[in-house]
Formats: C-alpha cells, sequence, structure tokens
C-alpha cells in the first residue's frame, strides 16, 4: 500500500489554509501519538482525519472501529481509497463536525454501541476550541478525549487561575475533565510547517463534577465576565445585572476581584445563585 505521502501526491492534496489543516505524514510519529492511550477494541471518533496517517495508527492499535468526520473533499476520496488497508473499520461520515445536522448523523453511530466513545484527533487549528466546547456539551457519548492542539492553546486549556492564560475554555474544562499533558510536537512533524508547536492532551471526564443548575446560564456568565479582562467581575456584569454586593458575598465572592482571579468554583456558585433567583444575563 502507498505511503501517506504517496497518497498527498496522487490526489494532489494541498492544505487548506481555511481549514487550518496541518497533515502528520510520518506513521512513526502517530504510532507514538496513538500509544499514549489504551484504544485496543474501543469506538474512536476521529474529526478531520485528513489523508488518514492518525488512523492507520489507530487501525493497528487494534480499535473496534473508527467513526471518522472529514469536510474535505479530497480528504474524503482518500480515506475511501485506503479502505482495504483500514480493513472496513472505518465509518466515513463527510461533513463538518460542528454542524449538528452532521452531528446527528455521528450520534446515530454512537448508538449503536452501548459503549461510550473515546475522541483521538489532530483537531484543525481554527476550529479545535468551538470542536473542544462542542463535545463538552455532548459529554454523556464520551469516555476520555485525546487531542491535539496549537501549544498556545493548550496553555490556555491547562491554566490555572491567576495566570495570563486563564480565560473561558481554562473554566470549562477544568471543570468537567482532569487533564494531562501527554506529549510536544515541534513544527518539523507537519506538512505544512506550522509556526508554532503543538501539544497532545488527554481528557478524562470527572466521575464528579460540581452540579450546574442552568449550563447555559453559566456558560454566558463566563462568556460575559471575560469579555473585558481587566476589569472586575462586577463591572462586567453590571451593565446586565443590577449586582448589589451581596449577591457576591452570597457565594463568598469579592466583586473587586477580575475574572482572572477565581476558580471554576466561584464561576459555578455564581451561577446558581442566579439560576435560583431567576437572575438573566
Amino acid at each position: 500500500m502507498d505511503t501517506v505521502k504517496q497518497i498527498i501526491d496522487k490526489f494532489n492534496l494541498i492544505s487548506k489554509k481555511s481549514l487550518g489543516q496541518n497533515f502528520i505524514l510520518d506513521e512513526n510519529i502517530t504510532d507514538k501519538i496513538v500509544r499514549t492511550s489504551d484504544v485496543k477494541n474501543h469506538i474512536v471518533l476521529e474529526i478531520g482525519p485528513g489523508p488518514g496517517c492518525l488512523t492507520r495508527s489507530l487501525i493497528k492499535a487494534g480499535v473496534k472501529n473508527i467513526i471518522a468526520v472529514e469536510k474535505d473533499l479530497k480528504c474524503v476520496k482518500i480515506i475511501n481509497y485506503q479502505k482495504k488497508l483500514f480493513l472496513n473499520k472505518v465509518i466515513l461520515i463527510e461533513g463538518d463536525f460542528l454542524k449538528d445536522h452532521i452531528f446527528k448523523k455521528i450520534v446515530r453511530e454512537f448508538k449503536k454501541n452501548k459503549k461510550k466513545v473515546v475522541v483521538f484527533s489532530n483537531l484543525p487549528y481554527k476550529t479545535a476550541i468551538p470542536i473542544l466546547a462542542k463535545i463538552f456539551r455532548n459529554r454523556n457519548y464520551f469516555q476520555k478525549l485525546i487531542l491535539m492542539f496549537q501549544k498556545e492553546q493548550a496553555e490556555r486549556i491547562m491554566a490555572k487561575n491567576n495566570t495570563k492564560s486563564y480565560g473561558r475554555i481554562s473554566v470549562t474544562s477544568q471543570w468537567l475533565c482532569n487533564i494531562k499533558k501527554k506529549m510536544h510536537l515541534s513544527p518539523n512533524y507537519f506538512f505544512p510547517k506550522p509556526k508554532i508547536d503543538s501539544s497532545i492532551l488527554e481528557f478524562k471526564f470527572k466521575k464528579k463534577i460540581k452540579k450546574v443548575d442552568n449550563e447555559n446560564l453559566l456558560s454566558d456568565l463566563i462568556k460575559k465576565c471575560f469579555s473585558q479582562r481587566r476589569k472586575t467581575i462586577k463591572n462586567n456584569l453590571k451593565k446586565t445585572i443590577n449586582f448589589s454586593d451581596e449577591v457576591f458575598l452570597n457565594c463568598g465572592i469579592n466583586s473587586k476581584k477580575r475574572p482572572e482571579e477565581l476558580d471554576f468554583i466561584d464561576f459555578i456558585n455564581l451561577s446558581n445563585f442566579l439560576s435560583k433567583h431567576k437572575k438573566k444575563l
């Protein structure tokens, strides 16, 4: 069977900046990535398989099936071209993972199996954070995630409060998951070479999470609080709600703090208080 590089040449595959594509062509590297987590006999969701280098490594690792979601038509043809190599274990869904009608197709595949799915993906850089957020919103389908991000994105996800990188995605990620950095990848491993290093993170969903009464309210609250990072929590929220200092006191929060000074528990306490008292943002 052709190497991934030979297939790329055969199909004249060109990375599309609009899709944030950066392909890995070396199976030794993708084999190493796959070895960071046990996937044998698991159902795997791969978002954006591209020319299929990571897909090949997942097949070699003994996955039960791969649900692959790809929006690039040329990559769809390349995945179909390798069906025999993939041992008919790849269920290919053509389209954008972020579109609801595509996600419904994916869910139909999930429901054919009783076990939760492992997500293993070299995410497109431009849509990596929105994809992660969608996975979080639909977390009941997933067991764990092994995802590749730009180094900067990975740092934001893992950032602790009181640091410059701490933000909206840090709060949500750390509320729901235990996160570990598994690998660092230099630009040399990619085609074309990105200008920044990449990191592979493993997300394991917590068995017990702090209860949130209204997740949409929590999401809106976090968004508004971080809309102007240098302002205090009270100043960021006062345009939408008539907050008294008593509201913050009831939640054990100093209203003069900036959003980066609060941890995810603070945001949840505030969100639950607003939900309980029927306040809207």
